[in-house]
């Protein structure tokens, strides 16, 4: 790796300053970035449902794109990796490249590095340096020594990232969604995607995942890729030796025009004799210092910079070690008693706080033990209650697990004779069905007598308000009843019996004016 070839800029930075330098390459070749990405991960994407939706597993569609993410990694890391160097590769060369590059070092982060929260740091050292067995231990462990944690938050972030686009691309549907409709649209968004979902359900499931997977993921490489060359120049100190290869090319410059100078200063030069031979030799034995215009032969080589005194090189030193970055000392304010003697050495509570505390800490301890047991006695007591309802609601089919959108807001038209239709379930042993059909009906004349619609999906509670700005009618009243023992029925589990429901049915069949009356 040449450093001289850096098309960034070589200086110390925190750890998230090199994270945003990753994300700046990611977004400085982004074209090339995504085209690889997308490239190879929808084929995969529709492999992958293809192979899950055969066996009858598509929720095994997002897990197998998850694991085989590394392997995607290698495109993101191959295009950022060589941009670096001013050797950005077209889509054609990445695609070739992944044929090939880095198919070894990448099997063990399919197996026991998988799990890895430095993977984006870490995952450099195999496809861009090779190093295997104990060197690469080392490695790892120098590298991640001093950024470590902010790969491992950034591992954080980047899954809550992932989350965040999921469920925002589920909610953007709902945005589109009238708000008077929104709740009951909410319930069969979640009924339809969540519980028992079909084929093409769960494949927009899938897709939507795959979406926000790759709007992340390639940043992610991104950012461990810039903690790792941040690190590489902390450990390697490429900006040192970065400046020292541009000073050597420097001086290389001025050491070539000195010995062209010479070349022709001797070509110029009159035939030397003797006695000028022996004064060229006396003067080559004279140091500089002593002789005539050796100070200004110094200053013509070294220029106007040089000095015979290591006064400004000190003084620089002295300022150095002065400023903030090579200060050993920090001062710190902080507020301190008046009496520091006292306040650092606390002394012993009285006796009187040591007796609350402990008696205390007795009810807290012995306090919890009591409540637990009281709340196995109430459980082994009326255990017969809850356990049927539970094992009830556990065996019954999704669709029925909402009473009042299977029952009550099923579109079937109501029958002629309500009444005749209800005693023909009650008879039948359908007692649920026969209430359901005697809240569908109430509701119905609670309209008619209202004289204006429902809200949509309106709940039992919404009905009762709406019954109760009737006034105190006798319809009010009987609707109220209605309602009560329905909801005993539908979610207590405690159907009336034939006589009360006989008593609603006659006081349905009263007159109108009857039923309205006060």
């Amino acid at each position: 790796m040449r450093v001289d070839d850096l098309g960034i800029s070589l200086r110390a930075r925190t750890a998230w300053e090199a994270t945003d330098l990753g994300l700046a390459l990611v977004r400085a070749n982004a074209a090339r970035v995504f085209g690889a990405w997308f490239a190879l991960t929808l084929p995969a994407w529709l492999l992958a449902n293809l192979l899950c939706g055969l066996l009858g597993a598509l929720t095994l569609a997002p897990f197998l794109m998850w694991w085989l993410k590394p392997v995607f990694d290698r495109s993101v890391l191959f295009v950022i990796s060589r941009s670096v160097f001013g050797q950005a590769p077209g889509l054609r060369e990445t695609l070739a490249a992944q044929r090939h590059w880095g198919w070894r070092a990448v099997v063990p982060w399919l197996l026991w590095r998988r799990l890895h929260p430095a993977r984006a740091l870490l995952l450099p050292i195999d496809l861009l340096e090779g190093v295997r067995g104990e060197q690469r231990r080392e490695r790892a462990s120098v590298l991640g020594r001093g950024d470590g944690a902010t790969a491992g938050l950034l591992t954080f972030i980047g899954v809550n990232l992932e989350a965040m686009l999921y469920f925002s691309y589920l909610a953007l549907a709902l945005m589109f969604v009238p708000v008077e409709f929104l709740d009951p649209s909410l319930r069969a968004m979640f009924q339809t995607l969540f519980f028992d979902p079909p084929v093409w359900a769960q494949v927009l499931l899938n897709l939507a995942l795959w979406l926000a997977t790759s709007v992340v993921e390639p940043f992610y490489v991104g950012a461990g890729f810039g903690l790792y060359l941040n690190r590489r120049m902390q450990l390697e100190a490429w900006d040192i030796e970065l400046a020292f290869r541009r000073m050597a090319a420097r001086l290389a410059g001025s050491a070539a025009a000195l010995l062209l100078a010479c070349a022709l200063g001797t070509l110029g030069a009159p035939p030397a004799h003797a006695d000028d031979a022996t004064q060229a030799a006396a003067e080559a034995t004279t140091p500089p210092e002593a002789a005539e215009g050796g100070r200004r032969t110094l200053e013509q080589w070294l220029g106007d910079t040089w000095r015979d005194d290591a006064a400004p090189f000190d003084a620089a030193v002295r300022e150095a070690y002065a400023g903030d970055d090579l200060r050993r000392t920090r001062r710190e304010l902080r507020w301190q008693a008046r009496d520091s003697a006292k306040s650092d050495e606390p002394g012993e509570p009285p006796e009187w706080a040591m007796a609350i505390g402990r008696a205390l800490g007795f009810l807290f301890e012995y306090g919890l033990w009591i409540l637990a047991a009281v709340a196995l006695a109430l459980v082994a007591v009326h255990w017969r209650r809850w356990l049927p309802p539970l094992a009830e609601r556990l065996r019954a089919s999704p669709g029925a697990a909402l009473p009042t959108e299977h029952d009550i807001e099923a579109e079937q038209p109501l029958p002629p004779d309500i009444v005749a239709a209800v005693r023909e379930r009650v008879a039948a042993g359908r007692m649920r069905d026969a209430l359901a059909l005697l809240y569908r009906a109430a509701v119905a004349r609670l309209v008619q007598v209202q004289g204006a619609p429902l809200p949509p999906g309106a709940t039992e509670a919404q009905c009762l308000r709406h019954a109760r700005a009737l006034g105190d009618t006798g319809y009010a009243q009987l609707f109220g009843r209605i309602v009560g023992v329905w909801q005993a029925a539908a979610y207590a589990q405690r159907p009336p019996g034939p006589a009360v429901v006989e008593d609603l049915l006659r006081q349905w069949q009263q007159p109108a004016s009857t039923a309205e009356a006060p």
